[in-house]
């Protein structure tokens, strides 16, 4: 009776540690609560203005949605706001990178949506990037870019895009330039239908192309 009594303490050790979320204090929760109203009323303003205690590990679900929600409201004020364009983007970059690290128990199409966030923020900061820190966001890009669904739309086109910059601005090393552009023209095709940035990737990396001599 004692051996049968023990079994169930013995299968539960052998079966390891069971992934928990991080508890959070009561306010966190109400701060959550509070972003996700003011995410549904499109107050963006109010969203990237958030300040959130670091996330206390891997497990935190309830920092790493608050994170991503602010790098929303940053990203969608950056729009709007295209004197502080700069700062907001940094923002929306760091929260959804803050979100990632802290996701470990979150669901996983949630978190694939906060890596495509990243990965579009990226895409919007690597625009406005001055010349030294561009291409650490293009290889960043296509770090995130290639945790995407690859047969969707947004992999596809920042992929793309990130190969033709690793060309265009020299990020990558010239015996690479041709692969790589190759490469993004398997991504590009085959291009949707009325879409004129799209076709302006299309074109650009045919251009380079051509230039390189590229077969």
């Amino acid at each position: 009776m004692r051996a049968l009594l023990l079994l169930p303490l013995v299968l539960a050790a052998c079966a390891g540690p069971v992934t928990q979320p991080e508890t959070r204090a009561p306010a966190a929760i109400l701060q959550l609560d509070r972003m996700k109203d003011q995410a549904a009323r499109s107050e963006w303003a109010a969203l990237a203005a958030a300040e959130i205690a670091p996330c206390g590990g891997p497990n935190d679900a309830i920092c790493a949605e608050s994170q991503a929600l602010r790098a929303r409201g940053c990203r969608m004020q950056a729009d709007a706001e295209p004197a502080r364009r700069a700062p907001l983007l940094d923002c929306a970059v760091a929260g959804n990178r803050a979100a990632l690290a802290a996701s470990a128990a979150t669901p996983p199409a949630e978190r694939a949506g906060w890596n495509e966030a990243l990965a579009w923020s990226l895409f919007a900061r690597r625009q406005i990037q001055p010349r030294a820190a561009l291409c650490a966001d293009n290889a960043a890009l296509q770090q995130a870019a290639s945790g995407l669904d690859s047969s969707g739309a947004s992999a596809r086109f920042l992929g793309g895009s990130a190969r033709l910059s690793a060309v265009a601005e020299g990020c990558a090393p010239a015996a690479q330039h041709c692969a790589l552009l190759a490469e993004a023209r398997a991504l590009l095709t085959p291009a949707p239908a009325n879409d004129p940035r799209w076709s302006a990737l299309v074109a650009a990396t045919s251009g380079e192309s051509r230039r390189l001599q590229c077969r």
